[in-house]
């Protein structure tokens, strides 16, 4: 395995970006501390310097998952005023996570119940960006999409983003970029289909 950090590397970032590697590599099982330990050339004094306990290392490790895979893109996408151009900025950069990540957090999530709650407050900011950002799309072009609506087509939206994360091997998610192209041209076709 591949050493994430030199050792004049310092602080919690590295054991962070080791957990990514190994929850990539061999799933949430390979995230010990042991394996921590090898993966960042760090002691276990080091880590539970920064971290006290595997528990507040794993309410870390969701933190940033959090902040990485959905603020960090939300901030991303509403960049831009531009309805479309905020669909095309989250298609893109949702298109570019790993998805051996995405689905070993929803692997763990069936196990620990602090990994759950992060994935459901995941799925569920997730889920209402989307809908606000739909009703905001049928706006511009002259649709009124009405709240519960707009919350089902994104459910729908974000279930196959979550199948395709599933089914994307390797963690390439070429076919994660062409359905979010694809279902905003179905979603374009509903919405003109609707006006009156």
């Amino acid at each position: 395995m591949t050493e994430v950090a030199p050792r004049r590397h310092r602080g919690p970032n590295p054991w962070i970006e080791a957990a990514y590697l190994l929850l990539a590599e061999h799933g949430h099982s390979a995230v010990t501390i042991e394996r921590l330990s090898a993966t960042t050339a760090k002691t276990r004094g080091s880590f539970y310097h920064h971290f006290g306990s595997m528990e507040s290392f794993v309410a870390r490790l969701v933190a940033d998952w959090q902040e990485r895979n959905t603020e960090r893109i939300v901030r991303l996408a509403h960049a831009t005023r531009e309805p479309g151009q905020r669909r095309k900025v989250l298609n893109r950069e949702a298109g570019q996570l790993d998805a051996r990540v995405e689905t070993a957090f929803r692997i763990w999530a069936g196990l620990d119940p602090q990994v759950r709650a992060a994935c459901d407050a995941v799925d569920n900011r997730r889920v209402s960006v989307l809908a606000q950002d739909l009703i905001d799309f049928a706006g511009a072009l002259g649709c009124d999409l009405r709240d519960g609506e707009a919350t089902a087509l994104a459910q729908i939206e974000y279930a196959a983003f979550i199948g395709g994360m599933l089914l994307a091997s390797k963690g390439k998610n070429s076919l994660l970029l062409d359905l979010g192209s694809k279902y905003d041209d179905l979603l374009t076709a509903y919405l003109r289909y609707r006006q009156p």
